[in-house]
């Protein structure tokens, strides 16, 4: 009774084995496995092989057959995991795909091939080589001496104090050109922005154009990259000044606000053209011809004093030697009114300024800038006899009694920076300066000769890759009481200022969206 039970249950075991066994296995592998003993004997009784044996040939045992069943089982076990193994990743992830799993990493869908799944969409991609970016930048900033008008001294881009204020948006479009073809020669440059810094840049413009609105455009301009040598590049429209060590943009700078030499010793903008060559890796030299100083157009009646009444000359070498050093040379002169510019009269008289750059980056923790202007030209003139001792100059043309009365003036400065990186993310930056206007040309003390000096302290933090925060302290003192006070105070204005700023500037591009 037990052995039959036993056998009994092995030839279950053995049938369900074999039917999963099947079941998992193809059919054609299945079919070329070696048959068991009990298949491979003679089909036939006359053949020669059975001629000699007896007429009864002894039939297996059940236990027997339970055995080699179970061979049989065991080997095809083997070759359903060897199958798992050999097949390909496709066929693998095709036979295991479960209805509504999450696609595989890679963007790989189970059950279908790489040609199936759809192109990857990217705003880069859209614009080709066009490339949109931008940024806004808002700031909150404390004036110790809480200005009657809420406008912090010596700022021309961030002067609202006390207050959260909107410095400026921007949206620049670019095209650079290139040599790929006649047609990628042609690049194109556009920005245009909205805020205080716009209406300060508004203000500058002295010709006609300078609605004092707080909408800019502050540059538009054609580039062509011309077949000449290793590339000869042209620009025509408006552009921002290749003078100084700081830009508009206030995250491009490593202080937050200006310098005084940036607010009073150079342009911001030029209307014309220019043309740029690099020689080499080392040596580039840019030729201008521009109308003026911060001109749009040609006016030769502002009524400003020393604004830009004809074209204007420039030039801009570059050089640098390796990649610790840097040495930017500018050099701009041009004819300007005078005084009064009485009937468009130019005054024969010529303003120039020598603007040097020095770059040191000794690794990649410290950086150094080294700043330096040197603007003369200009003469005053006045209705008095040229033969009196007071003249100092040539008459102007058509005015016999129309004389200079001082000689040429002259405005200078120096500004030091260092920068120390503490991290990927943060960064330490110090400012000094100081500027002399001996003449008061340039205004920077109301007409009054005097000097300024400022050192401005800076940290800043990018909280994400497009969020730079950026704490500053800045200290300016001058040699004259020009930093306005309260009405409440005992005096209208004070030789030092104090201030403290937040800002928070976003940037994008483009170029960096997935």
């Amino acid at each position: 009774m037990n052995c039959t039970t036993r056998c009994l249950t092995k030839w279950a075991t053995a049938v369900f084995a074999v039917t999963v066994a099947i079941a998992w296995s193809p059919v054609s592998r299945a079919e070329d496995q070696p048959s068991s003993p009990a298949a491979t004997q003679p089909a036939s009784a006359t053949s020669p092989a059975t001629a000699s044996q007896p007429a009864a040939t002894p039939q297996p045992t059940a236990d027997q057959r339970l055995e080699e069943l179970e061979k049989e089982v065991i080997l095809l076990q083997q070759q359903i995991a060897s199958l798992k193994s050999d097949s390909t990743p496709g066929m693998k992830t095709a036979a295991y795909a479960v209805p509504g799993s999450q696609p595989a990493a890679g963007g790989f869908t189970p059950g279908s091939t790489a040609e199936d799944a759809p192109a990857k969409i990217s705003l880069a991609g859209l614009l080709g080589p066009v490339t949109l970016s931008g940024f806004g930048d808002v700031y909150y900033s404390y004036d110790n001496n809480h200005p009657f008008n809420n406008l912090a001294g010596l700022r021309f881009f961030e002067a609202p104090t006390n207050g959260f204020n909107f410095n400026m948006a921007e949206l620049i479009l670019d095209k650079a050109g290139d040599a790929t073809s006649a047609e990628s020669r042609l690049g194109y440059h556009i920005s245009a922005g909205y805020g205080y810094a716009a209406k300060t840049i508004n203000g500058s413009d002295n010709t006609g154009f300078g609605d004092g609105s707080n909408f800019f455009l502050k540059e538009a301009y054609l580039s062509y990259l011309a077949p000449v040598g290793k590339g000869l590049t042209v620009t025509v429209g408006k552009f921002v000044t290749p003078m100084g060590a700081e830009v508009i943009e206030s995250n491009a700078n490593w202080n937050y606000s200006r310098s005084d030499l940036f607010n009073y010793a150079i342009p911001l903008f030029h209307f014309g053209a220019s043309a740029k060559y690099a020689f080499n890796s080392k040596w580039s030299a840019t030729g201008y011809l521009v109308n003026g100083w911060n001109n749009t157009i040609i006016n030769h009646d502002s009524g400003v004093f020393g604004a830009s009444s004809g074209l204007t000359y420039g030039a801009n070498v570059t050089f640098t030697p390796n990649m610790k050093w840097s040495i930017v040379e500018n050099y701009f002169a041009g004819p300007v009114t005078g005084a009064t510019g009485f009937n468009g009269a130019t005054l024969n008289d010529w303003k120039q300024i020598s603007d040097t750059v020095i770059s040191y980056t000794p690794n990649s923790k410290w950086a150094f800038m080294l700043n330096g202007d040197y603007g003369f030209g200009p003469r005053f003139y006045d209705l008095v006899s040229c033969d009196s001792a007071v003249s100092h100059g040539p008459r102007p043309q058509g005015f016999t009694n129309f004389c200079s009365v001082s000689p040429a003036v002259n405005w200078w400065g120096v500004a030091g920076y260092a920068k120390y990186t503490l991290s990927p993310k943060t960064n330490f930056a110090v400012r000094y300066e100081y500027y002399d206007d001996p003449d008061g040309y340039t205004g920077i003390t109301f007409g009054d000769r005097g000097w300024t000096q400022e050192v401005t302290g800076t940290y800043s933090y990018n909280l994400t890759s497009a969020l730079l925060i950026r704490g500053e302290y800045r200290y300016d003192f001058a040699s004259l009481p020009i930093f306005a006070q309260s009405f409440s105070s005992n005096v209208e204005a004070v030789k030092e200022q104090n201030t403290a700023t937040i800002s928070f500037v976003y940037n994008f591009s483009s170029a960096n969206a997935k």
